[in-house]
């Protein structure tokens, strides 16, 4: 459970919260807002992940796993490119 900042009073809610106890503005887009920052992180650590796992396999004589590896890199990558063009 997190705390998020009214857009309207600057009051501190909890961010489970649909509006704000104070004043009563919806909290709607502070939730997506907040939403969309974890799916960017999640997708860019699945890219970073998937070509340092892939690296390290190949190098240790693995290539069939270090393929698939590289397989998952570039699918975090085509959501990282998705959820960048949605916001």
């Amino acid at each position: 459970m997190a705390l998020v900042l009214c857009p309207e009073c600057g009051e501190e809610t909890l961010d489970r919260l649909v509006h704000c106890p104070l004043c009563n503005e919806p909290l709607a887009p502070v939730l997506l807002q907040t939403k969309g920052h974890r799916t960017l992180a999640t997708c860019g650590v699945l890219f970073l992940a998937g070509l340092v796992a892939a690296t390290i396999c190949n190098s240790f004589g693995h290539p069939r796993l270090g393929l698939l590896c590289a397989v998952i890199g570039v699918a975090g990558l085509a959501a990282l490119i998705v959820t960048l063009k949605r916001n």
